[in-house]
């Protein structure tokens, strides 16, 4: 029996994870979590150190450019390099730009190291996860594919936004910032050995192109493909609160009396919500369309929220209830934004390999949108103004996903 149909059936498949695949799952959690641990509290032991609000945003800011780059990267790379391969490179790349930025660069406050150990650092998780997308792109059936990405984006969030704060928030005060960033390698080395010894699928490739010739491929796709186009823009709208409010929060709400155990306490059980959030909306996608899940529900519930969280602690003060209940709609919108993992690369169903890199390339460019949309704004617009910036690109990016249609299909 091929394979590729075996894996599709079973009580774990129809829920969205097919058996072969489960440790390379929870491979991903373990590898962001330890990857991206310091991401909720590392500008807020910048400022502390005496760094400026424009030196922490670009230090973000190129960090997310090589997100970006890297991100756009794995979708061609793995097609003609092979997963396995990248998914190896990425936890080397991890430790080679680790060593140097938590034992030298950030002790002695080198600013020049840090940039471009940070930046090194920062090509490891996405190139890891983003070519486990592939995978599960190349091996999942289109009736399962929803249900299969929103588990991978559980996974991503659970290690980078629930797990990673909530464990940061209990070892800092206990073991200090260099411990527990190093206690990140534990964390990266786990989910190596799950993702690539234990388990045991083997996605296909071919070497039919050299990667120069992948690469212009890639790249031409965004010529000729307009929807590829919108596509990259609504996904790199996807996540730009995740990547500005880890910035935006922890100066706007002590204002209000919030510590920042608190906002990392409550960013941590927002997060939890959005578990069930994406995959709700993944079996929806499977259901009633991937574009129509994302069109209705994403950018709209997102671009409240963001106007939710302006202005909560402004009526409500210190309140931790107000602020999780409009943290939580933007985590559900969040979780709304899961089937364009399943709907972008199912617009070039000759060429997915390019799609997918225009996915991932749009994946990247929130970190790099997020940090960049607070450099610019929140001086001549305070950070309430800021907020208002991104809660307008949410609602655009609804608008922007109509166009979205797969290929012979009047709706999806």
């Amino acid at each position: 029996m091929d394979q590729s149909l075996f894996i599709q059936r079973g009580v774990w498949a129809r829920l969205g994870l097919p058996r072969e695949l489960c440790w390379g799952f929870i491979g991903v959690f373990l590898f962001i979590t330890g990857a991206t641990i310091e991401q909720s509290w590392l500008a807020s032991m910048l400022q502390t150190r005496g760094f400026a609000a424009t030196d922490i945003s670009l230090l973000s800011s190129i960090f997310g450019l090589c997100v970006a780059a890297v991100s756009w990267f794995s979708g061609i790379g793995a097609g003609v390099l092979g997963v396995r391969r990248l998914m190896w490179a990425a936890t080397v790349c991890y430790f080679a730009g680790s060593v140097p930025f938590i034992f030298v660069a950030l002790p002695d406050n080198h600013y020049p190291m840090m940039i471009v150990s940070y930046a090194l650092r920062g090509v490891a998780y996405p190139l890891f996860a983003y070519s486990f997308l592939v995978w599960i792109n190349q091996r999942c059936e289109a009736r399962i594919l929803g249900r299969a990405v929103s588990w991978f984006w559980i996974a991503f969030g659970v290690g980078m936004t629930i797990v990673g704060p909530w464990y940061s928030g209990l070892m800092l005060p206990a073991i200090g910032e260099t411990a527990t960033l190093a206690s990140g390698f534990i964390f990266v080395a786990l989910g190596a050995v799950c993702a690539l010894i234990l388990n045991s699928d083997r996605p296909r490739f071919t070497r039919s192109q050299s990667i120069r010739q992948a690469m212009g491929e890639g790249l031409m796709v965004l010529v000729r493909e307009p929807k590829m186009r919108l596509a990259v823009i609504v996904k790199t709208i996807n996540d730009i609160g995740k990547f500005s409010l880890v910035i935006l929060m922890p100066v706007y709400l002590p204002r209000f009396g919030f510590s920042i155990a608190e906002w990392l306490t409550i960013w941590g059980l927002v997060n939890a919500v959005n578990i069930f959030a994406s995959y709700l909306f993944g079996w929806l996608g499977d259901t009633i369309g991937w574009r129509n899940t994302v069109m209705w529900f994403s950018g709209t519930l997102c671009g409240l929220a963001s106007l939710a969280v302006c202005y909560a602690p402004v009526i409500f003060g210190h309140s931790n209830a107000a602020l999780f209940l409009a943290l939580a709609l933007y985590a559900i919108g969040l979780g709304a934004f899961g089937p364009l993992s399943a709907l972008i690369p199912s617009l070039l169903p000759d060429n997915k390999g390019a799609a997918i890199s225009c996915l991932n390339l749009g994946s990247g460019l929130s970190n790099f949108a997020g940090p960049v949309i607070v450099t610019l704004c929140v001086g001549p617009l305070g950070v309430e103004g800021t907020l208002w910036v991104i809660a307008l690109l949410y609602f655009s990016a609804s608008i922007m996903t109509v166009p979205l249609k797969l290929p012979g299909k009047a709706a999806d």
